[in-house]
């Protein structure tokens, strides 16, 4: 049976890339709340353990929640639709406690400041969730054909790459001296230097330029940052509601509503989609288990405790990374009719595990800015398997319609959001503990030999493992394009024949 891409339905341009700006708004909240790791436990010089433990929680309550909020999604009909009222509410209340997240006392006991980690960061994880579930789910529906389906996912990821090379400045930029002067004190003297270039280019080297050794606030600077962050992702998230059109949100395509417990089972037994579950969780492990303990290998072993260069070095990893990343977004397309989404996924799934491999050869107190190779290296082919695997899940969509005849993007990605969620609550708990184990003191600049041996070593394994893992599961991949082509085939002319039964109903 042959495809006929043309009679496939795409959204026009300006709602794809509407959607593609709401995908700032999920990605700078997520990413900003991601430094809570690294500030908690170098900033307010927590345990690391216990801080792990007041990040994994919040993550699994949300988790917990989100196959609940998906179903709702997938069945809430008004006037403005399915997804836009969870949008809306999601992104305003998680952009809030964002900014409240940080603003625990150092003056606290560490108790009271892991607890009020664990409330607000509870709080901000299900606003967040509720607002990505409903956000990818309107991502599925922009377009029924499979290699646009790749140019959507592209469209997604190249705002991603723009909120990634900020995210991976940010505790740089945290540690700036314009956090410890003061950012008002700091504007007041731009205001009065006028327009003598002379005296603003004294200003700004005292605000950017951090003298060795000189005083650092990244407490007050992630307060700040975070502040920022929050309304531009309200921003971003109001750009995809008012433009945005939702397919599926109309009488005409209401169907007999499914409980949630039959619902999620049919779910988890799509092969496919459990399939991808399992890729997913190999590669979380391995990026955010060994990645998460990298951090701190970067920072003490190869950096020798200079945080200030070890951030510099990561983002000048991620902007090299981006930029080369958003020149391959174009070819995502083009590379899905050449080999194929699962030819994409396994081409990635190689490209970190190569990665992995090299790691302990680049990571060398010797030479710092070799931390960038194994990134740098491999960068083409990761990047190509994240956007395709996203992609992917419009198609799992399809295969699920076929044999239930419900469309339930937002149960899919509830139930994919809750696996992902335990998985990083589990790696950050992991983390967390392994840095404890290695007996690393973040509150020393300089550590003992054994500490970073056993700190490099529990950073590395971990994460050729279970990225080993995850290649071999992608090579099992089952979705094909001959399979999709047949699918979709399927449910247009099933759509056609219930259009044509509500018309004969209507005449």
């Amino acid at each position: 049976m042959s495809s006929t891409p043309s009679k496939h339905y795409t959204a026009p341009n300006r709602q794809i890339w509407a959607w593609g700006v709401g995908a700032v708004a999920n990605h700078i909240l997520i990413c900003t709340y991601g430094q809570a790791t690294a500030i908690f436990t170098i900033g307010f010089a927590l345990n690391a353990a216990l801080v792990s433990w007041a990040i994994m929680l919040p993550r699994l309550i949300d988790g917990i929640a989100d196959p609940l909020l998906g179903h709702l999604s997938d069945n809430t009909h008004t006037r403005w639709g399915r997804r836009k009222p969870f949008l809306v509410i999601g992104s305003v209340l998680a952009a809030f406690f964002l900014a409240a997240l940080w603003w625990a006392d150092r003056s606290w006991s560490p108790t009271l400041q892991l607890a009020y980690l664990f409330v607000v960061g509870t709080l901000f994880y299900c606003s967040w969730g509720l607002y990505s579930m409903s956000w990818n789910a309107i991502g599925y529906e922009l377009t029924d054909d499979y290699h646009e389906r790749s140019k959507v996912s592209a469209v997604g990821s190249f705002f991603l790459g723009i909120v990634l090379l900020g995210n991976s400045w940010l505790y740089w930029f945290a540690l700036r001296p314009l956090f410890d002067h003061g950012v008002l004190a700091t504007l007041n003297d731009l205001i009065a230097a006028g327009l003598d270039w002379e005296k603003l280019s004294v200003v700004f080297n005292r605000a950017f330029i951090a003298a060795p050794g000189a005083p650092t606030n990244e407490i007050n600077g992630i307060r700040w940052i975070a502040s920022a962050a929050g309304l531009i992702a309200i921003v971003a998230a109001l750009t995809a509601v008012l433009v945005c059109k939702e397919r599926f949100s109309n009488a005409n395509t209401k169907r007999k509503h499914v409980a949630i417990l039959p619902a999620l089972k049919t779910t988890i037994r799509n092969k496919p989609f459990f399939n991808l579950l399992m890729m997913k969780l190999c590669q979380t492990l391995g990026e955010r288990a060994g990645g998460g303990i990298l951090v701190f290998v970067g920072i003490y072993y190869v950096c020798q405790g200079d945080k200030s260069l070890a951030f510099k070095i990561t983002g000048i990893g991620s902007t090299i990374g981006t930029v080369w990343g958003f020149a391959m977004l174009t070819l995502m397309k083009p590379i899905s009719r050449w080999i194929g989404k699962k030819g994409g996924i396994i081409l990635g799934a190689s490209g970190s595990l190569a990665a992995a491999i090299a790691t302990p050869f680049a990571y060398s107190p010797d030479h710092p800015y070799w931390m960038l190779l194994p990134a740098l290296l491999t960068i083409t082919l990761i990047a190509i398997a994240n956007t395709i695997s996203q992609a992917v899940m419009p198609d799992i969509c399809d295969v699920d319609e076929l044999e239930t005849g419900h469309r339930r993007e937002g149960l899919f990605t509830a139930v994919m959001g809750f696996v992902q969620k335990i998985e990083i609550s589990l790696c950050a708990l992991l983390v967390g503990y392994l840095v404890v184990w290695s007996g690393l003191d973040t509150k020393l600049a300089a550590q003992p030999a054994d500490v970073l041996k056993r700190l490099f070593w529990l950073a590395v394994i971990p994460n050729i493992v279970f990225t080993a893992g995850y290649f071999f599961i992608a090579l099992r991949f089952p979705l094909t394009e001959a399979m999709m082509t047949v699918v979709r085939a399927k449910l247009d002319e099933r759509h056609r024949a219930e259009a044509a039964a509500r018309q004969s109903a209507n005449g």
